[in-house]
C-alpha cells in the first residue's frame, strides 16, 4: 500500500494578508476614480433649443456644435454657476414654423422644465418669441425676428445698419439700399441711365456674394462689363460676426482659436458647405451670455429666498431677474463686444467696405455701442472727392480798378 502524505496549504502570514487587503482597497479606489459619474451635487438647468439642421437654412449644422462647445467650457468653470450644470435639449426645427410648432409643444409639455428657449431661423424665432411670453420664458435667438418683451437677439437686426448709414450719409448725403437679385436689375438700369460716376454713391447690403454683379442673370440684358462699370465705387455695410481683434474674451479664447476649435469639432467639414458656419460665433456667445446672466441672478435670488432650480412657467420673479441680468450684459465674445439695447437687440460693430477695381476693400468700422466711426482713409472716388448732394457755390469778392471800369 502506498501512502501519500497530505500537504497542508502554505501558511499566509499576517503581513501578506495586509498587503492583499491594501492592494484590493487600492484597486477599488482606482475604479471609483475612473468610473464615469455625474458632477457631484450639481443641479441641472435645461435650455430648450430649436436649431435647424435641415431645411431652407440649416444653420444648426455649425451653430449646434458651437453652442455645445460653449456649454462644455461653461460647465467646467468653477467661477460661473459652480452649483449648476447647463444642458441643451435640442430638436431639429427644419427651419419650418409648422414643424417648430409641434416641437415647441413637446419642449413645453415634456419634463424637465426649460429655463430659457434658444431658437434659430427667423420664421421659427418669430413663432417662439410670440409664444414664449405665455409661458413666462425668455428667448435668446441667433436670428433677428419681430420684437417681443422677453426676446434677446444675439444676432444683429437689419436696422442696426441704419446708424452706420446715417454716419456715412453725413459724408455723402445720397444713398440707396437694395437686395442682391433686385440689385442686378437696378444696376443694369443704372448703367443705361448713366446714374453712376462721380455724382453718385450707392449703398448696398454687405452679405452679397463678392461676384454678385458678374453672375449671369436672365432677368437683365447688361453685360458683365456694363455691370462692373456701373457698380464701381459702391459702399456696403455688414455686421461683424467674428471679432477682428486678437483678444481673449470671457471664454479665454480668441476668435481665431474659436474657429480652429469649431473646425476640429466639425471633423474637417467644408465650412462653405456647413450651414450656419458664419453665424456660429453668435451661437457660442449666446450660451455665454445666458450663463453669465444666470450666474448674476444667484445672489439676488438667494436674498429673496429663491433659487434658479425653483423656476417654473409661473414664477415671474425668477424670470424678471434673468431678464434684468441679460439686459445688463457686457462682455467680450468671439463675435465682438456683446451688449444689448433697451429693446433686447444686440449692439455690434459694422464693417464698411467699398468696391475698388472690381474687388471689395475695408474702408472703416462703425461701433454702434460707442457711436464711433473709424475711417481708414483708403476710400477711392471717381473724381477729386466724395460726391456732394448739392452743387456747392461760393461767393467771392473781386475788384477792378476805377480807371479800367470807366
Amino acid at each position: 500500500m502506498v501512502h501519500i502524505a497530505s500537504r497542508s496549504p502554505p501558511r499566509v502570514t499576517r503581513a501578506a494578508r495586509g498587503h492583499a487587503m491594501l492592494l484590493r482597497a487600492s484597486l477599488i479606489v482606482l475604479l471609483l476614480l475612473l468610473w464615469p459619474r455625474p458632477s457631484a451635487g450639481k443641479k441641472k438647468l435645461y435650455i430648450g433649443a430649436l436649431f435647424p439642421m435641415s431645411g431652407g437654412w440649416p444653420g444648426g449644422q455649425a451653430c449646434m456644435p458651437s453652442a455645445q462647445m460653449a456649454l462644455d467650457l461653461v460647465n467646467n468653470r468653477s467661477d460661473i454657476l459652480p452649483d449648476y450644470e447647463l444642458e441643451l435639449i435640442h430638436y431639429d426645427s427644419m427651419c419650418d414654423p409648422g414643424e417648430a410648432t409641434k416641437l415647441l409643444y413637446d419642449l413645453l409639455y415634456t419634463e424637465p422644465i426649460k429655463i430659457v428657449l434658444m431658437p434659430g431661423c427667423s420664421g421659427v424665432s418669430t413663432l417662439v418669441a410670440e409664444a414664449a411670453r405665455m409661458w413666462n420664458l425668455i428667448v435668446l435667438t441667433i436670428q433677428p425676428p419681430v420684437s417681443s418683451p422677453s426676446l434677446f437677439r444675439i444676432a444683429i437686426t437689419a436696422t442696426l445698419h441704419n446708424p452706420t448709414r446715417v454716419q456715412l450719409s453725413r459724408r455723402c448725403k445720397d444713398c440707396g439700399a437694395l437686395y442682391e437679385t433686385e440689385a442686378r436689375k437696378v444696376f443694369c438700369e443704372v448703367f443705361k441711365e448713366k446714374l453712376y460716376g462721380k455724382k453718385y454713391v450707392w449703398f448696398l447690403i454687405g452679405w452679397y456674394a463678392d461676384n454678385w454683379f458678374k453672375i449671369k442673370d436672365p432677368a437683365i440684358n447688361c453685360t458683365v462689363e456694363n455691370m462692373t462699370e456701373a457698380v464701381e465705387g459702391h459702399v456696403t455695410t455688414e455686421i461683424v460676426m467674428l471679432n477682428p481683434e486678437t483678444v481673449r474674451g470671457v471664454s479665454n479664447m480668441t476668435s481665431q482659436e474659436f474657429i480652429a476649435a469649431l473646425m476640429s469639432r466639425l471633423g474637417g467639414k467644408n465650412p462653405e458647405e456647413t450651414g450656419g458656419f458664419q453665424e456660429a460665433p453668435l451661437a457660442y456667445d449666446a450660451v455665454w451670455a445666458l450663463a453669465l446672466a444666470l450666474n448674476k441672478t444667484v445672489a439676488p435670488l438667494k436674498a429673496k429666498g429663491r433659487r434658479l432650480e425653483d423656476f417654473n412657467y409661473n414664477n415671474h420673479d425668477i424670470t424678471s431677474e434673468i431678464y434684468r441680468a441679460l439686459n445688463t450684459s457686457s462682455f467680450e465674445g468671439v463675435s465682438g463686444q456683446v451688449v444689448f439695447d433697451a429693446q433686447g437687440s444686440r449692439m455690434a460693430m459694422t464693417l464698411i467696405e467699398q468696391l475698388q477695381g472690381g474687388s471689395y476693400k475695408k474702408i472703416g468700422y462703425y461701433d454702434s455701442s460707442q457711436k464711433n466711426l473709424s475711417w481708414f482713409g483708403n476710400d477711392v472716388w471717381i473724381g477729386a472727392s466724395m460726391p456732394h448732394f448739392l452743387t456747392l457755390s461760393a461767393v467771392a469778392l473781386t475788384t477792378t480798378s476805377a480807371q479800367l471800369f470807366f
